[in-house]
C-alpha cells in the first residue's frame, strides 16, 4: 500500500511539473501587444475585448494605454512605444496624407442613422440659448473636442451645407470631459459633442441638443478604426488576423451584452452608472471598412482644406 501511494505521489509530482510546463509554454505563446485607445464610446469593443479575455483567447497578451490627445496616438505607432492603437477616421487620413504610412485592418464605431439608437453626435448649447439655426452660430464661439478633428469637421460640414462659412464661427478646443462644465457655465456658446456627454448633458437639463449631426452625413459612416504601421502589420500578420477576429468577437458581444458594454463604459469611461444605463443601446459597432466610407471624409477633409486629398486610400486597408 505504501508503494502504492508512493507511486501515486511521484506520479502526481511529475504532472504538476508537465502542468507547469505547459502553462509557462502557453504563456509564451502569448503575443505581446502595446495597444493605444482613447477613453471614447466608439471604442467600447476595444475595452470589452480587453475585460472578458477575448485578446488572450485569440493569442494576444494586450497591455492597454490610454491615449488623452489624439494627436499622440500616431506618435506613439512611430516611436513604436504603441504597436497598434484606435483612431479616429479623419486622424488616420491626415496622418497617411502627411507621408505617414499606416493601415488599418478593423473598424470600431459607425454613426447611427437618424432617430435609431446607437451613437448620437449633436451640438449642445445652454438651455437659455436662442440658437435654432446654421446661421446663428455666426460670432458665436464653439467648443470642440479636437481643432481639425471629427467632430470639427462634422460640424463645419454642416455650416457648409446650411451656407455658413465656418470661418464666421470661432472654435476653441474643449476635450469632451470638460464640455458639461463649460455649457454649465456657458463659457461657450455651444459645443459639438457625443455619446455618452451628450445624453448626460441632455438628461441632467445642463444644457440642450440644438441640432443633431447624424442625419447631415452618409448612413453608417466610419467613425473609428484600429490601425498600426504598415512595418508592424507586414512583420507581425498573425497578432494583426488575431487581432481583428478578437474585434469581431469583442463588437458582436458589445452589441448583444448591454450589461457588459455599459459596465466597461464605467469602468474605462469613467461615466456614472445612472448615465451609462441611459446610453441608447445597442450601439452602433461594424468591424469592417470600405473604401467608401474613408473616401467620403477625405473629400469633406479636401474641401476644408485640412488635406491635399491626394492618396490612394484603398492602399490603407489590409484585405
Amino acid at each position: 500500500m505504501k508503494t502504492t501511494l508512493s507511486a501515486v505521489r511521484r506520479l502526481a509530482y511529475v504532472l504538476g511539473i508537465a502542468c507547469a510546463g505547459f502553462a509557462a509554454v502557453a504563456s509564451a505563446a502569448q503575443q505581446k501587444v502595446q495597444l493605444g485607445v482613447p477613453p471614447i464610446g466608439d471604442y467600447i469593443a476595444v475595452y470589452v475585448a480587453y475585460d472578458e479575455g477575448i485578446y488572450a483567447k485569440h493569442g494576444l497578451d494586450v497591455t492597454l494605454h490610454p491615449i488623452g490627445i489624439s494627436s499622440l496616438t500616431t506618435a506613439g505607432l512611430l516611436s513604436k512605444s504603441l504597436d497598434v492603437a484606435a483612431l479616429s477616421v479623419p486622424d488616420t487620413i491626415q496622418a497617411v496624407d502627411s507621408g505617414i504610412d499606416l493601415v488599418t485592418f478593423a473598424g470600431l464605431g459607425v454613426l447611427a442613422a437618424e432617430n435609431e439608437g446607437g451613437t448620437r453626435v449633436g451640438v449642445v448649447a445652454p438651455p437659455d440659448s436662442k440658437i435654432q439655426s446654421a446661421a446663428d452660430y455666426k460670432g458665436k464661439t464653439v467648443g470642440v473636442p479636437a481643432l481639425g478633428g471629427l467632430l470639427h469637421i462634422m460640424f463645419q460640414h454642416y455650416l457648409g451645407q446650411n451656407g455658413v462659412s465656418y470661418e464666421d464661427v470661432t472654435f476653441i478646443e474643449l476635450a469632451v470631459p470638460s464640455h458639461f462644465d463649460a455649457i454649465k457655465s456657458a463659457s461657450v456658446d455651444a459645443v459639438v459633442t457625443v455619446d455618452p456627454m451628450l445624453v448626460r448633458l441632455v438628461n441632467t437639463k445642463a444644457g440642450k441638443q440644438v441640432v443633431s449631426l447624424n442625419g447631415t452625413v452618409p448612413p453608417k459612416t466610419l467613425t473609428s478604426i484600429i490601425a498600426s504601421t504598415r512595418d508592424y502589420a507586414q512583420q507581425n500578420p498573425k497578432v494583426v488576423e488575431a487581432m481583428r477576429n478578437a474585434l469581431d468577437e469583442a463588437t458582436e458581444l458589445s452589441i448583444t451584452d448591454h450589461e457588459k458594454t455599459r459596465a466597461a463604459m464605467v469602468k474605462y469611461l469613467k461615466l456614472p452608472a445612472p448615465v451609462a444605463a441611459t446610453i441608447d443601446m445597442p450601439l452602433t459597432l461594424e468591424t469592417g471598412i470600405s473604401v467608401e466610407q474613408m473616401n467620403w471624409w477625405r473629400d469633406v477633409m479636401r474641401e476644408q482644406k485640412l488635406i491635399d486629398g491626394r492618396t490612394d486610400l484603398s492602399k490603407t486597408i489590409l484585405p
